[in-house]
């Protein structure tokens, strides 16, 4: 395992924070989800008859330890367990966990080598830093809803959090990089909107040259847009470079429309509105497989489940009752990567406090105490 060794403290909630780590634990590091007493509030979220899916998949492999920070023994069992961790992770407002005593400059006195990764909305710093915000406020206010549709909407997945997950887990694993390199620690202020900004970073280059809002990548010209085919299904077409698009144009033998490739013309869009309309999906989905223009079907999840690319990789598995999306990446170093299942709250508590030298009676005293459950 990549990050075997590694042992991860997170003490984030519902979707940044968690699938951050959700990365590191899936490659093998020991990740230890500290929750208050009440739990993630994922673990309610579209709920089916038990624990949330949405939480389900989010937190595999890892384990759970109910922990209440309010209290100052449960500040004191943070800190052992901060004493030796590698990296943690948190996603409270902007100073809430320094009042707790134990943020970054609590923790670094007592582990120097700390990589501390805070993930909050808008950041440590600037104006917005102490304002509340979620996935879709980012995506609106960074300009990326604006990119989406000439009239923006609501896009349906969380485009935001996801993003910045994916930061958040690149700095850590750098940091982690550095640390071996350097032998010192790192804070890493993650900023949810400044990660959806850097999303669509090209897009910016391009306005900060032309006024102009439809991109070429907007569905605003010919060659890289959605059409309906003559059977009421959606068929995508992207043939960016020109090879494709000559392949294309030979394809349906519509020489006219070669020097067409980028245009945004109402009669030339409207013509190839036309033109898709005149074959089936599956007659568009032949031709391209015997010319390769780049166009593919407008897929339902549940026809992604039956696809033989995803099966020939394993890229959706079998977990706790549920589809869930592996690891989306293959290592020549790694034969099989390992999944268990999410973890009941507190699942693990008594393990990992058994682990610090808390004996039984111990235990079921910081039970009756409200410090774990």
């Amino acid at each position: 395992m990549l990050l075997k060794g590694v042992k991860v403290l997170d003490m984030s909630n519902l979707l940044p924070g968690p699938m951050c780590s959700l990365f590191l634990a899936d490659l093998g590091a020991e990740v230890i989800k500290i929750e208050n007493l009440d739990g993630d509030p994922m673990r309610g979220l579209g709920s089916i008859k038990s624990q949330s899916p949405y939480f389900k998949s989010l937190n595999r492999n890892k384990k759970s330890m109910t922990l209440n920070l309010k209290t100052d023994y449960g500040k004191r069992i943070f800190m052992q367990l901060a004493n030796d961790a590698d990296v943690i992770i948190e996603g409270f407002r902007p100073g809430k966990i320094d009042s707790l005593g134990i943020g970054y400059k609590d923790v670094k006195k007592i582990n120097p080598e700390v990589i501390y990764c805070s993930i909050t909305g808008y950041g440590q710093s600037g104006p917005y830093r102490d304002k509340a915000g979620h996935d879709l406020n980012y995506a609106a206010l960074s300009g990326l809803l604006e990119l989406i549709a000439r009239k923006p909407h609501v896009p349906g997945i969380q485009i935001a959090d996801v993003g910045s997950s994916l930061i958040a887990a690149f700095s850590i694993v750098a940091s982690l990089y550095y640390r071996k390199m350097s032998g010192k620690g790192n804070y890493i202020d993650v900023s949810v909107l400044c990660g959806t900004l850097a999303l669509i970073g090209m897009h910016v280059a391009q306005r900060s040259v032309s006024s102009n809002s439809n991109t070429f990548l907007s569905g605003s010209q010919a060659c890289y847009n959605i059409y309906i085919t003559k059977d009421n299904k959606f068929v995508s077409i992207a043939a960016v470079e020109g090879k494709f698009w000559n392949a294309f144009c030979n394809a349906i033998k519509k020489e006219d429309l070669l020097d067409m490739q980028f245009s945004s013309n109402p009669h030339v869009i409207k013509h190839m509105i036309n033109i898709f309309k005149g074959k089936t999906l599956k007659e568009w989905i032949d031709l391209n497989g015997k010319y390769d223009f780049c166009c593919e079907p407008v897929k339902n999840l549940n026809e992604v489940f039956n696809d033989q690319n995803f099966k020939s990789r394993k890229t959706i598995i079998r977990l706790d009752n549920l589809k869930q999306v592996a690891m989306p990446v293959l290592f020549s170093s790694v034969k099989k990567l390992n999944y268990k299942k999410a973890p009941r709250l507190g699942q693990h508590t008594s393990d990992i406090l058994e682990t610090l030298g808390y004996n039984k009676k111990q235990i079921d005293d910081l039970k009756k105490d409200m410090v774990i459950l």
